[in-house]
């Protein structure tokens, strides 16, 4: 795990204090922070106290310039005299989180995962999770995790970005008999979730997660198809002079980049969501939406030739 001993890392902890324990609670919090201002690549800490109808937990934020010096602090004795001293403190277990920080690491892979929690499940939810962040840092190549709470509201939302030091890496964590195991778990306390996979050519321009299968490649075709043949016709007008200045090769290739560039950030965005109930048809899909699917596709492309066949 050299890649992430080269990084510097973050550990975050959440701590739910029982009511009446929090001075002696800071007491010691503040003992293990004295504490890690002494370990080697100790860069800085702070801590969080609740605040109320916002946050109910203690949060403590603590750096070090190398994952090397993590893993030696949290192996300290020390340090775990001291959290069991906290422990009859607290409400329920404290949970911890690391992510790297500093450059990205050359070639590493990362998936972003959405879960919209159930209200009335979020405790096992947290348990869970802290679970299997437990599990994913002992695969080798795991650089780090990133985990962002949505704000207050009936459905709150979680996102975590996983990053793993190679595509390898990730897909043996991704594939891995402990993880289908706990994502069989996740479904009694989340109401859906997505993961946002690593692809390659035109499967960035279509909505992809573990929960939907892509689309059949051919309905991909036709979208791209009628999506591409104007946006081409259009560009291949506004740059004609560029076909009198360069050579036809360089022309063409500036006429590729622009047209892709504007379909990849412009059109496909908003196209594919458009035509997603005819690339993704319902089990109860009727045949006049499947045939409404083929009339936008040929109407769009009908359009486009008769508009140019008479430019």
């Amino acid at each position: 795990m050299e890649a992430f001993d080269a990084a510097g890392v973050t550990g975050i902890v959440w701590r739910r204090v029982a009511p009446g324990k929090e001075p002696q609670a800071e007491a010691v919090m503040q003992e293990i922070m004295l504490l890690a201002r002494k370990a080697e690549g100790y860069l800085g800490s702070e801590i969080f106290p609740p605040i109320p109808g916002v946050q109910d937990a203690y949060v403590v934020l603590y750096r070090f310039s190398r994952g090397v010096h993590m893993r030696d602090w949290l192996a300290c004795e020390k340090r775990r005299e001291l959290l069991r001293k906290i422990e009859g403190l607290l409400a329920e277990p404290s949970v911890e989180f690391f992510f790297t920080h500093g450059r990205k690491q050359e070639g590493s892979a990362s998936s972003v995962f959405a879960y919209r929690i159930r209200p009335e499940r979020q405790a096992e939810f947290e348990d869970w999770r802290r679970r299997i962040f437990q599990e994913v840092r002992k695969w080798d190549g795991f650089l780090g995790t990133e985990s962002f709470d949505a704000l207050d509201g009936p459905e709150p939302e979680f996102i975590v970005v996983v990053r793993f030091d190679s595509r390898a890496n990730l897909d043996a964590w991704m594939q891995s008999k402990e993880r289908r195991t706990l994502l069989k778990e996740l479904g009694r306390y989340v109401h859906h979730f997505k993961l946002r996979r690593i692809g390659s050519g035109f499967e960035g321009w279509f909505d992809t997660s573990e929960n939907a299968a892509p689309p059949a490649r051919w309905r991909q075709a036709l979208v791209i198809l009628s999506a591409l043949f104007p946006v081409i016709m259009v560009f291949r007008q506004l740059l004609s002079p560029v076909f009198q200045i360069f050579p036809l090769p360089v022309a063409f290739l500036i006429l590729l980049t622009l047209d892709l560039a504007f379909l990849t950030y412009a059109v496909m965005p908003v196209y594919s969501r458009l035509m997603n109930f005819w690339l993704r048809p319902a089990a109860g899909s009727t045949w006049r939406s499947q045939l409404s699917g083929f009339a936008i596709i040929a109407g769009i492309i009908g359009l486009t030739l008769l508009g140019f066949l008479q430019w």
